[in-house]
């Protein structure tokens, strides 16, 4: 873990706008590390724990990102559009005299205006951040912004009637699928094993009506794979 990171789980999160923008770029860059060697332990078949424990570690790192952001996005909301106000919001880099404007500070940071109103949207929405994190936490899994700019659009559009419903809705869809698709990667599959299937074929249970029931299911996941796509695409367009 980078001294950066390890610095602000033991004090504070960095007080300024550049220096929020450093560690939320070590941070990330670390998560991005973080999930391709979880991916290669789920690769490798190494043991659970070593899985788990590196998923832990990621969630860490990933709910300190959000948390930084949450407060950046604080920070760039206080940012007057016009200069000669708030100095001490100015990073510093950007000349720190206030003579630049709330458009001119973003750019200088290397944020499009979209990316700065996303992070305003996380600090108009502290609640889903802590949402989305005890979710993660609840399930084994590694918080996103994504999943926060998700549900503030749906909460903003009111597309799930009552908030309440629709988090409660989210969170049930959420675990019951989790579950579906770690009971699958936890099957193992060996000859003796297949073996012990097939012997419990008989008259009634027949080997063309499972194999008919597996390849229903890939169906399934197949669409489930197409539309999460589908879906990732259209949040990188947004």
């Amino acid at each position: 873990m980078s001294k950066e990171i390890t610095k602000a789980e033991n004090t504070n999160l960095p007080a300024t706008i550049g220096e929020l923008s450093k560690f939320i770029l070590v941070g990330r860059e670390k998560l991005i590390a973080m999930k391709a060697e979880i991916r290669a332990i789920d690769k490798l078949k190494l043991a659970e724990d070593v899985h788990q424990q590196k998923k832990d570690e990621a969630a860490i790192i990933a709910e300190l990102i959000l948390d930084a952001e949450v407060r950046m996005g604080e920070l760039l909301k206080e940012l007057p559009k016009k200069p000669g106000k708030r100095t001490d919001l100015q990073p510093p880099d950007s000349g720190g005299d206030g003579s630049e404007t709330k458009k001119e500070v973003i750019e200088n940071l290397g944020l499009s205006e979209k990316q700065a109103e996303r992070l305003e949207t996380l600090a108009e929405n502290p609640e889903i951040v802590e949402q989305v994190k005890a979710e993660a936490r609840e399930n084994g899994n590694i918080p996103t912004r994504a999943q926060v700019l998700e549900k503030a659009a749906k909460k903003k559009k009111g597309e799930a009637g009552d908030y309440d419903d629709y988090m409660d809705f989210h969170m049930k869809v959420c675990r019951e699928f989790d579950k579906v698709i770690e009971s699958i990667n936890k099957f193992e599959v060996s000859e003796s094993r297949i073996e012990a299937l097939a012997e419990n074929f008989d008259g009634v249970l027949r080997v063309d009506v499972t194999v008919k029931y597996i390849e229903d299911a890939q169906e399934k996941l197949s669409a489930i794979v197409a539309e999460l796509r589908k879906a990732e695409k259209r949040k990188k367009k947004a």
